[in-house]
């Protein structure tokens, strides 16, 4: 038996903010995404519980990491925990700036320890 059930209401709230980053109204993301308003609505209200298949087009169409989605559902670790402060990191940014940002922390990777 699992630990851990998803929690709806969370993942909704992170696809929320999301959309509204995005500057998406909810008829123009359940237009997008080939979903009636009143459903999308309700998912993101954790009223309703979408499809694996669903949750997956909303993630690839947002741009989010699925385990930043599913963060309150998975049992954590320390390199999960980790990941997830990342995706949060990236989650706004531009593709360019993603780039940059992933440039920046290779030359720190690389120079960690004259850093000390």
């Amino acid at each position: 038996m699992a630990d851990k059930v998803v929690k709806y209401k969370e993942l909704g709230e992170r696809i929320a903010a999301r959309r509204r980053q995005l500057g998406l109204s909810q008829n123009d993301a359940a237009e997008k995404l080939d979903l009636s308003t009143s459903f999308f609505s309700r998912v993101e209200r954790g009223e309703k519980v979408a499809s694996l298949e669903t949750i997956l087009k909303i993630a690839n169409n947002f741009e989010i990491p699925l385990d930043f989605l599913l963060q309150d559902s998975m049992k954590k670790g320390v390199t999960d925990t980790l990941q997830t402060k990342l995706a949060q990191i990236f989650i706004d940014k531009t593709p360019k700036q993603a780039e940059r940002l992933l440039d920046w922390l290779k030359m720190l990777s690389e120079n960690i320890n004259r850093l000390n």
